[in-house]
């Protein structure tokens, strides 16, 4: 950012310019003075020390700091908390934008007068400047190289020019005015931008050249730790802790919608009024400020827009212009995210958008109330484009297509059935009337179907229906139905059961409380499990080795009961290769890696992956292989075949027929990929999946999802170095882990939230954080939290050991075993970042960067590289710029030949 009159000072200003006094002895007229001062903070307001020093961290070093989320996020409200307690030797300046500033005059006009407390010297009396502009160009160009001399006048050492509600502006020209301005600004003045609406600025230059920070939605959300404190000091004891969590879940931490129903639900409370009332008053509320401050504000075309697609389950372009007629859907989506309208991004190239549960519900209600008759034609619209049967069905049924419904429930039910989803076939069939479905036998069929299932129970003695009870339960806790699953757990615990019962018993209890939080009891059940296998393995291994679930290692206890049964396999498996014995191994490699024997993991893996290329696989043992596979390429060093690995299991994951358990599982598998983009040190790689991690949970999903979000945003904060934030979201996630852990599946955060104290200083912080993790290796042989783990990151961990552990011969043992994986030493990297690097010039590049070079030094043309690495050739000739940007190179030769020559 240039500073067109930094070579002004004030010892060079000339004498016949006019003083301060003499220029401010009357205001600039016609522009209301409290837009000048910033709200008062009410006494009761939650003070957010982490985000005002991150502002405040901005302020002092960015020439522009942009704050932009919707509105009651908390903008205004930090604003004004910055302004009461900011640094002494700054002089901080208030605007509030109001529609009027669109004429360019006025807000030119409200510049001059926030400048009036600098004392600033002019060399054109700023009422002379306003009253020469005719709005041109070269008028107000002039007009801007007066305003910034005298900026360059002021002994102030920073000036702070705070805008909010900016997206009160408009027009471009008001837009061109600030741009130009921020542009010309001497080095001495910042300027911070509060808006709901992304501003049509500079943004981009000024983020290349790190001139920029930008607080967005996800950075203003409350957590749990600040909506307990915001619930402590609005209404004291009044709530307990779920009644909290589930205000926070609902609003995703927006602050307005949080005290908005924390103020209902403790009205309720205080009231003693029935549970059901809360829900009607709290929508109450909301909905009038949603359709206030929200709705309203949306030109009339964009209100029509929203209002058809809130119907959606997804905002697809393709189904956007089904609903609304409107041949440029994208564009209004692209615009719509931009505007910051309680959308998530599923994907942003596309794009595809998903409006927050809460906001989507205000949606559909308005919709119902101006015109129900058009809400159902909406979703008849939409169910003959949508191309997936669950979602086209749902459209069907709320259009009350009742013969449509019935021929989509044929074609899906025996698949979703098969897969565990009995309670979803239900729900569809029982949506229909009972009379129109009464005269269609398939459909009685099918209902029959899910109630015979159901009632399996009741036929306790039948060994065939006991075993099809758990594959019941394990279906339905796969699925996200934890409740019913649950049900039918405690139903079968009732039963008289054989040893193959008493297992599968032991196996699905374990399954069930998981996502329950209750890891202890998963231990112990997984710990009964193998006793009974014991007492006859020759049966019960075959019987049950494709019920393990591996997502359970790394559980504390857990790898005791996988190596059990792995070495119950070997004294029965015999000469002859048979399917199951594909499950066994793939059990037994997953003990190996967490106990970090690298040659035994190889050794069982190779021979897992031989016998489910000869004797075939169901798709669960591919499934289950596939995700061992992935993470140990990843621990191998095998960084390609990893990422590759992993792309192939999330685009199955994709298919229609796993609809049901994909909405589970798809985040899980994208969370892997997150991890192996983490452990390379590839930020874009990392920042194009993290989108999909931090996304609102999905019915059905398990209560890991917030945990593993928070996990994944610190993660990202930490690319950046920005070791304050990655604290915080690494914190919050840290206070869950203990309950929502699956160490498999994402990072753990007591592990990078040690490395984020360290590279603050904080090295006794640092250990406190990082010594449960060691106690753990250490007891529990359990290596493989830290082999999922940035090398970089673990080598300076392992060194905050204290000298008197670092003696013992448990510790030296660690040491041994890690060097199997990486004999590097290990040393503390200082402020070293998380990211390995290659040799030379090439630490630049990203792992996704440096594939691409590799095929270009092999002569690879473009669309050849598009194709071999599943890239479109827009984001190949993306990375390519990049790379020449990186090793400051001027052509692709030069890049290869320079790659050749370290290669």
């Amino acid at each position: 950012m240039s500073a067109t009159a930094a070579s002004l000072s004030s010892a060079r200003i000339d004498s016949h310019k006019l003083t301060a006094a003499a220029v401010m002895a009357e205001p600039v007229p016609a522009v209301p003075m409290t837009r000048f001062r910033a709200p008062r903070v009410r006494r009761d307001v939650l003070s957010r020390p982490g985000l005002l020093q991150r502002l405040d961290r901005s302020i002092q070093h960015n020439p522009v700091t942009l704050l932009c989320a919707p509105g009651g996020s908390g903008k205004t409200t930090l604003l004004a908390q910055w302004m009461a307690g900011h640094d002494a030797q700054l002089m901080p300046l208030w605007i509030t934008i109001d529609s009027e500033d669109n004429d360019i005059n006025r807000l030119f006009a409200a510049l001059l007068q926030a400048l009036q407390p600098l004392g600033l010297s002019w060399e054109v009396e700023p009422r002379s400047l306003l009253a020469n502009l005719t709005g041109s160009r070269a008028q107000m160009r002039a007009a801007l190289a007066t305003l910034v001399n005298a900026l360059c006048t002021s002994t102030a050492r920073r000036i702070v020019l705070i805008l909010d509600d900016l997206h009160r502006i408009e027009k471009p020209a008001a837009f061109e005015l600030l741009d130009s301005l921020i542009e010309r600004l001497p080095d001495h003045v910042a300027v911070v931008l509060g808006s709901r609406i992304e501003p049509p600025l500079s943004l981009a230059r000024w983020r290349a050249y790190g001139e920029l920070d930008v607080f967005a939605p996800a950075d203003l959300q409350f957590s749990a730790e600040e909506a307990m404190a915001l619930a402590a000091a609005r209404f004291g004891e009044t709530l307990d802790e779920d009644s909290v969590r589930e205000a926070l879940e609902r609003t995703h931490g927006w602050v307005a919608g949080l005290t908005l129903l924390l103020r209902s639900r403790a009205t309720r409370v205080a009231a003693d009024a029935p549970a059901h009332a809360d829900g009607a008053e709290s929508n109450r509320h909301l909905f009038a400020y949603l359709a206030q401050e929200v709705l309203e504000e949306l030109p009339a075309c964009l209100q029509d827009f929203v209002l058809r697609s809130s119907i959606l389950i997804e905002l697809q372009p393709r189904l956007c212009e089904a609903l609304t007629q409107r041949s440029d859907s994208r564009e209004v989506l692209e615009g719509l995210y931009r505007r910051n309208l309680f959308l998530t991004a599923i994907d942003e190239l596309t794009p595809v958008l998903r409006f927050h549960d809460m906001f989507r519900e205000f949606l559909e209600a308005e919709l119902q109330r101006r015109d129900p008759a058009l809400k159902r034609e909406l979703h008849e619209r939409v169910a003959q484009a949508e191309t997936i049967d669950s979602r086209a069905i749902y459209h069907l049924l709320a259009a009350q297509r009742w013969d449509e419904a019935m021929e989509r429930i044929n074609r899906a039910a025996e698949e979703r059935i098969a897969h565990g989803g009995i309670a979803t076939v239900e729900r569809w069939i029982d949506a229909i009337p009972e009379e129109i479905r009464a005269a269609h036998p398939q459909i009685s069929y099918w209902r029959g179907t899910c109630a015979a299932v159901e009632g399996l129970t009741a036929q306790s003695q039948h060994p065939m229906r006991v075993r099809a009870l758990f594959h019941l339960i394990d279906a339905l806790n796969s699925s996200g139905a934890r409740k019913a699953a649950r049900e039918y757990v405690a139903q079968a615990s009732r039963l008289p059961l054989d040893l193959l019962g008493k297992a599968e018993l032991s196996l699905q209890q374990a399954w069930c409380a998981t996502p329950a939080g209750d890891l202890d009891s998963v231990a112990l059940y997984m710990r009964d499990f193998v006793a009974t296998v014991g007492a006859d393995p020759e049966n019960l291994c075959p019987a049950t080795a494709d019920r393990i679930h591996c997502v359970l290692i790394g559980i504390p206890g857990v790898v005791d009961s996988f190596e059990r049964f792995f070495n119950a396999y070997q004294q029965v498996r015999g000469s002859t290769a048979l399917p199951w014995h594909v499950s066994a191994l793939t059990v037994g490699a997953w003990a190996h890696l967490w106990r970090g024997r690298r040659a035994e993991l190889q050794t069982a893996l190779a021979q897992a992956e031989l016998l489910e290329y000869q004797c075939g696989g169901v798709n669960l043992v591919i499934e289950r292989l596939g995700q061992l596979q992935a993470l140990a390429q990843l621990v191998l060093g095998q960084h390609g075949e990893a990422l590759a690995t992993m792309h192939a299991r999330i685009e199955g994951m994709q298919a229609s027929t796993l609809a049901g358990h994909g909405a589970v599982w798809l985040r899980p598998y994208r969370h892997a990929l997150a991890r192996a983009h983490w452990i390379m040190g590839n930020t874009e790689g990392f920042r194009e999946v993290l989108p999909h991690l931090t996304a609102a949970a999905m019915p059905g999903e398990w209560p890991f999802v917030a945990t593993a979000s928070a996990t994944v945003r610190g993660l990202n904060a930490m690319f950046d170095k920005d070791w304050m934030a990655a604290e915080a979201a690494l914190r919050e996630a840290s206070q869950t882990y203990s309950r929502c852990r699956m160490p498999m599946i994402y990072a753990d955060p007591r592990i990078n939230l040690a490395y984020a104290l360290l590279m603050q200083g904080r090295k006794a912080d640092a250990w406190t954080s990082f010594a449960p993790v060691y106690d753990e290796v250490i007891g529990e042989r359990a290596i493989g939290l830290l082999l999922l783990e940035s090398r970089t990151v673990v080598h300076a961990l392992l060194d905050l050991v204290p000298a008197n552990l670092s003696k013992l011969a448990a510790h030296s043992s660690l040491l041994e075993d890690w060097r199997q994986w990486d004999d590097r030493p290990i040393s503390t990297p200082g402020a070293a970042s998380a990211v390995p690097g290659k040799p030379g010039r090439l630490t630049e590049l990203s792992e996704r960067e440096h594939e691409v070079l590799t095929e270009v030094a092999a002569g690879a043309s473009n669309k050849h590289i598009a194709r071999k690495l599943s890239l479109s050739l827009h984001t190949v000739k993306r990375h390519i710029a990049n790379i020449l940007d990186k090793l400051d190179c001027d052509s692709r030769g030069q890049a290869a030949d320079r790659f050749r020559r370290v290669a």
